[in-house]
């Protein structure tokens, strides 16, 4: 049986629910900076990440948008092109080298079919993106860059080691520099804060 990492599997569905995912599961390795999905592409696998890190953006002429990161445990697929079987309008790429669980669509619906059980939990997954887009979306319009760069730090552990700068500093909202300057100020906090101990 397939273990998923960081991922209560066992409590996911019923056993037999389980049993008839995993035989329909494949993995797959990739390379850092591999392009899973681009805009136009119609994205014909459900993926869930074992190891490694992926991000999604937006890219308007020279300009790059990090919408969002997903490392170990998390699925990973664009809402309008996997759900709704539209093109995609963003890229799906990794961040480091990764390996994948990857089902198809087609079996992700039999599967729905033949397993009611898995609306339920296919539901869960979409609320809990729903809140965290919700979340970023109100940090843009309600928090400064710092606020949003300490968000990204609780949200996200140990992750601002795993991704390059740059990507952090577009999903920010803020350039790369401006970025390095908030890192040092945060350093700065967190050994004052860690001082009067």
């Amino acid at each position: 049986m397939l273990e998923l990492v960081n991922f209560d599997f066992q409590n996911f569905a019923s056993s037999r629910a389980c049993e008839a995912i995993l035989r329909k599961m494949t993995i797959i390795e990739l390379a850092e900076s591999e392009t899973i999905l681009s805009p136009g592409q119609f994205q014909e696998h459900l993926y869930f990440i074992k190891k490694g890190v992926v991000r999604c953006y937006y890219r308007s002429y020279e300009m790059e948008w990090t919408n969002w990161f997903a490392s170990e445990g998390n699925f990973i697929f664009s809402t309008e092109s996997f759900l709704y079987g539209k093109p995609s309008p963003e890229y799906i790429q990794t961040c480091s080298p990764v390996a994948l669980y990857q089902i198809s669509r087609q079996d992700y619906q039999q599967l729905l079919d033949e397993f009611p059980e898995l609306y339920e939990r296919a539901f869960g997954i979409l609320q809990n993106r729903l809140c965290i887009s919700e979340k970023r979306m109100q940090g843009y319009y309600m928090q400064t860059a710092y606020e949003r760069h300490e968000d990204f730090i609780k949200t996200h552990k140990n992750l601002s080691n795993r991704v390059k700068m740059q990507h952090i500093a577009s999903y920010l909202g803020v350039t790369p520099t401006h970025l390095s300057r908030i890192r040092r100020k945060f350093a700065r906090k967190n050994d004052d804060d860690n001082a009067t101990y």
